[in-house]
């Protein structure tokens, strides 16, 4: 019998697929240790659309998880440049050129 997900594994999963902070779905956001850039990571990471789309990995089905990982590798750049610009931290302008792969 296969265990529902609950909110922290789905979060757990997330992570997973991001291994670490500068690879994975987070390849393309700054590595930037500031508190505004962890801040920002944190939102980001807790934005109800990202936990919806992570919340769709699967364990077995590794096309759809590609998927999933090439949707967050777009949106996470956006929530996290998004939230530095409400702070302050980084002026608007012209989007940067968005890595597909890590």
């Amino acid at each position: 019998m296969r265990a529902a997900w609950t909110p922290a594994a789905l979060v757990a999963a997330m992570l997973t697929l991001g291994a670490c902070e500068t690879g994975g779905v987070w390849a393309n956001v700054p590595a930037d240790n500031s508190p505004d850039g962890l801040a920002c990571r944190v939102e980001a990471e807790n934005d109800p659309e990202a936990k919806r789309i992570a919340s769709t990995m699967t364990s077995g089905n590794a096309a759809h998880d590609e998927v999933v990982r090439q949707e967050l590798l777009a949106l996470l750049p956006r929530l996290y440049r998004a939230c530095m610009q409400r702070r302050g931290a980084i002026r608007g302008g012209v989007e940067p050129v968005r890595r597909t792969t890590f």
